[in-house]
């Protein structure tokens, strides 16, 4: 059966077949020369994908805006431990003291043999360690056992010290080893001295004024016992409060020579080596009550500057009126 078209259906037809024949046909490139001189002359709305995205830059790559400087040097880590701990300054003391605390206690002596250590405070340290070792216990038995932890702002130290057990022994040389400790728990300096506590001495027993003498004037004389094998003994005279509690200096002398026990108010005759002695002399007045007494003193080296031993011994207080 056979149809016929009007003249409107087969003008549709070519158009259709127009179309499909346009669809198959390649499109055409764009010359890149051509693009370039182009852009000279007029703007483009509507770039090429070829220059949006380059072969350094990846597609869709998203990239974070830069704060700040960059391109600086890593900061490097603190070490974990140091390679070798500074050295720090040490210097023990030890020290001897006997004491009669009162009259009223009758003959009771007591006897203090201590070290006192101290060392110059390190940089950065957070604590100190302080390390006790006696010679008898060998050389190489390390630095010894532990007997202080101090925190950093107290660079000192008393070891010993008290009656019986708690004393340190007389002759016995003492080594201390002061570490210095870090936040991190390590050792950044270390040092180390040593010291032999001397052995007491006897104590000076007051002569005159005897005990509450009056009318011993102005510029009293003083004298009291010997103390063998002393370098010298300090004289001091103080003020008191409410007539029995020493207060105020009043009046400080030394006297080396062992066979003069004696010495006048506001007088300096001796000056003890390596001390440098403050020198006063305040008036007494009369009918107040003033105290006095006399120490003995001692050192390993006779001299105060470089001892590395002191011993002390101290009489009782005695009273007197001008």
């Amino acid at each position: 059966m056979a149809y016929k078209l009007n003249a409107k259906q087969v003008a549709l037809a070519l158009v259709a077949m127009v179309m499909v024949s346009g669809c198959n046909r390649a499109v055409p490139t764009m010359d890149r020369n051509a693009v370039a001189g182009s852009e000279a002359s007029s703007p483009r709305t509507n770039p090429t994908v070829n220059e949006v995205y380059t072969e350094d830059q990846p597609e869709h790559a998203e990239t974070d805006p830069v704060e700040g400087p960059v391109n600086l040097p890593s900061i490097p880590h603190a070490p974990t431990t140091p390679v070798e701990p500074a050295a720090m300054k040490v210097h023990a003391l030890a020290m001897t003291l006997t004491n009669m605390p009162a009259p009223a206690l009758g003959q009771l002596k007591t006897v203090i043999i201590r070290a006192k250590i101290t060392w110059t405070p390190v940089k950065g340290a957070t604590g100190y360690r302080v390390y006790q070792l006696a010679a008898r216990d060998g050389a190489n038995t390390g630095k010894g056992k532990i007997v202080y932890t101090t925190p950093k702002w107290i660079p000192a130290a008393i070891v010993g010290g008290g009656m019986g057990l708690l004393n340190l022994n007389v002759g016995q040389e003492y080594v201390y080893t002061i570490e210095a400790i870090d936040r991190a728990g390590n050792v950044i300096a270390t040092g180390q001295d040593n010291c032999a506590p001397l052995a007491p001495l006897e104590i000076p027993y007051l002569k005159e004024p005897g005990q509450n003498a009056s009318k011993v004037g102005q510029t009293p004389y003083f004298s009291w016992t010997e103390s063998r094998g002393a370098d010298g003994y300090y004289v001091e005279v103080f003020s008191t409060i409410r007539g029995n509690m020493p207060a105020v200096p009043m009046w400080r002398g030394f006297r080396s020579n062992p066979e003069s026990m004696n010495m006048m108010y506001g007088t300096q005759v001796d000056v003890f080596d390596g001390t440098r002695p403050m020198q006063w002399s305040m008036p007494l007045n009369v009918g107040s009550r003033y105290a006095w007494t006399v120490c003995a003193i001692r050192t390993d080296t006779h001299n105060m500057h470089n001892a590395k031993a002191i011993a002390k011994a101290s009489a009782p207080i005695n009273y007197f009126l001008p």
